[in-house]
């Protein structure tokens, strides 16, 4: 196979890494390749495509609040806005951190749009305080309309699970409903891989276009998101996950596998002759 179409697949799997995984992946992907250093051509692009899919949250420099990695804040090449630090900061994507940074200019700005923006940021905030312990959330301005990010992670390595929630808004410049998708990922990797992704598209119509009426409808989707999700979950391990696999082995005794060696099969195990 060709270097190329080995380094294409080689990057597809990092797209595709778990979150707060990705190093992770970048190790065992590095020791698949004949040549480790394959990678090294590519990996501007596609760490910089991965961090603004997943939008992932950085410290400032100050270490005092949180700012994303999105597409939507990105005003130049690599160069994302934080409106929480006044600053627009330079951010090196393979090393993962902030390379410099400047003050935000009225350039930086949709000065039509800002009055609003301003106010949405405010009440966003609030919401993300309420309602995602460990969020971070960016409201931005590009091609005309507003856009609210919002990210959550929870990384417990040490049980073996990671996750993250993403969803973005758009609220058109000129008005209207808000639309917004919601993305939902979790990693379960102790003795297995067991991952949930889920991906929804969502319609919202707003009573007024201010701020308090804008957050209140995305409130409410998001509400009823994660009610339909638990209600699902309930549903699943009740139904789906016990028609699996048994809860117990047909002896109704869980097996010990350090002593799986002293174990016998067939007439054995019922009692009888081999």
């Amino acid at each position: 196979m060709a270097s190329p179409d080995l380094v294409g697949i080689a990057n597809n799997f990092l797209l595709n890494a778990p979150p707060g995984e990705l190093m992770e992946v970048v190790t065992d992907v590095r020791a698949l390749l004949p040549d480790a250093s394959m990678l090294d051509s590519t990996a501007p692009t596609t760490f910089k495509k991965y961090n603004e899919d997943q939008m992932v949250q950085v410290d400032s420099e100050d270490g005092k609040h949180r700012f994303l990695i999105t597409q939507y804040g990105e005003l130049g090449t690599n160069e994302y806005i934080d409106h929480a630090g006044g600053v627009v900061v330079t951010f090196d994507h393979v090393k993962q951190v902030i390379e410099s940074t400047r003050p935000i200019e009225d350039s930086d700005k949709d000065g039509s749009l800002e009055g609003l923006r301003a106010e949405l940021d405010t009440a966003v905030a609030g919401y993300v305080k309420d309602h995602y312990p460990f969020g971070t959330h960016g409201v931005y301005t590009k091609g005309g309309d507003i856009y609210i990010c919002i990210t959550s992670t929870r990384f417990n390595p040490s049980n073996f699970w990671n996750g993250r929630w993403r969803s973005v808004w758009k609220v058109p410049g000129k008005g209207g409903n808000i639309e917004g998708r919601i993305r939902l990922q979790v990693h379960y990797y102790e003795d297995g891989n067991v991952q949930l992704h889920t991906d929804t598209v969502k319609s919202a119509p707003v009573a007024s276009s201010t701020a308090k009426d804008i957050v209140k409808a995305l409130t409410t989707v998001e509400h009823n998101f994660h009610s339909a999700l638990d209600a699902s979950y309930n549903v699943m391990g009740e139904t789906t996950c016990k028609a699996l696999r048994r809860a117990l082995p047909i002896t109704g005794q869980k097996i010990n596998w350090n002593l799986i060696h002293t174990y016998r099969v067939g007439g054995e195990a019922a009692g009888g002759k081999q």
